[in-house]
This record gives structure tokens, C-alpha cells and sequence, in this order.
């Protein structure tokens, strides 16, 4: 498997684009869907919110200057793209859904893998609690292990300000679970 910035620089030259990035879809295409995913709960709406987040990476990928790492970058596109889908939904829905057994069927009912234990709802549901930055940075941390300093680069923030995102992020989790 070729670098992504080989594939990179062969995209950008016209050398096989479809090839090159079919290669970066291939290797990516799985850690995108999946932090959409754990934002949006739903995989139709998972699943559309990547198709948008590949369709901007092929349109600018020409301008791509490798001033940040690939994954970096395409991160970065999948978290706006998430954040725009989500205001959407916002305005589109003035209240909230109060039975969250339903939307969690929901969610859970359109995935391949079987159904999460009980400690893995509380903690769902508690991460879906959190404010849309705190959630990211705690997706990316917990789940995606992801290093301070690449989480603040995706949200164009400090490292200390993802630091402290995850903190909070951490503490309303604790208080959420001490709750039930």
C-alpha cells in the first residue's frame, strides 16, 4: 500500500486520480465513517454526511499542500460536514426526542454489529449528552485514541483548549453515569 502522500502527489499530477484515490478512500473511508457515526448515531445519516465529506475531499484534494497529515485533513472535512448536518437538524427539530429507547433502537437497529451492552448505552447516551465540541474531542480520545495535538488541529483550537474540552467532556460523563 502506497503513502498517502504519494497517492497524494500522483492525484495532483493527473496521474490515475481515480486509482490514487480510490487507494485514499480505501484507507480512510472506515475511521471517517465511524467518527460521523458516533456523532450522528444513525447510519443513513452517517453514511450520507461521508458520501458529502468524499465528494469535497476529490473536489479539493488538488489543493491539498500536505501542510497537515491526510487523516488530519479529511478529519477536519468530516467534523464540519457533521457540525453543518447537525445545525440542520436542529432547525429542523425544535424539541428534542424524549423517548431515547426509540432513537436508540433506531440507531442501533440499521448496524450489522449486535446489540451494545448495558454500560455501552449509559455511555452512549452520556457522550450524546455532552455539547457538540466536548463530544467530538471525546469521541476522538476515548474511542479513536487520537493525540491532543491532531484533536486541536481538526477543531482548529489550542491543544490546550482540546484538553480542556475532553476534561469537562470527562467530568459531565461521570456525573451522567453517577446520576443513574
Amino acid at each position: 500500500m502506497q503513502s498517502d502522500q504519494l497517492l497524494i502527489t500522483q492525484f495532483q499530477a493527473a496521474n490515475n486520480k481515480e486509482a490514487c484515490f480510490t487507494e485514499l478512500l480505501k484507507k480512510h473511508q472506515q475511521k471517517v465513517y465511524y467518527q460521523i457515526k458516533r456523532m450522528v448515531t444513525v447510519h443513513a445519516d452517517a453514511d450520507d454526511i461521508a458520501q458529502q465529506v468524499w465528494i469535497k475531499v476529490w473536489n479539493k484534494l488538488d489543493s491539498f499542500k500536505m501542510e497537515s497529515e491526510f487523516g488530519t485533513w479529511v478529519f477536519r472535512i468530516a467534523y464540519n460536514e457533521t457540525l453543518n448536518f447537525l445545525q440542520k437538524e436542529k432547525r429542523h427539530k425544535n424539541k428534542v426526542t424524549t423517548n431515547d429507547t426509540i432513537a436508540y433502537d433506531n440507531a442501533t437497529g440499521e448496524s450489522d454489529q449486535p446489540k451494545s451492552t448495558e454500560v455501552t448505552i449509559v455511555l452512549e447516551t452520556a457522550v450524546k449528552q455532552l455539547p457538540e465540541k466536548q463530544r467530538l474531542v471525546f469521541i476522538a480520545r476515548y474511542f479513536d485514541a487520537l493525540p491532543y495535538e491532531q484533536i486541536a488541529e481538526i477543531m482548529g483550537t489550542t491543544i490546550g483548549g482540546a484538553k480542556a474540552n475532553f476534561h469537562q467532556a470527562v467530568k459531565k460523563i461521570e456525573k451522567f453515569i453517577r446520576k443513574d
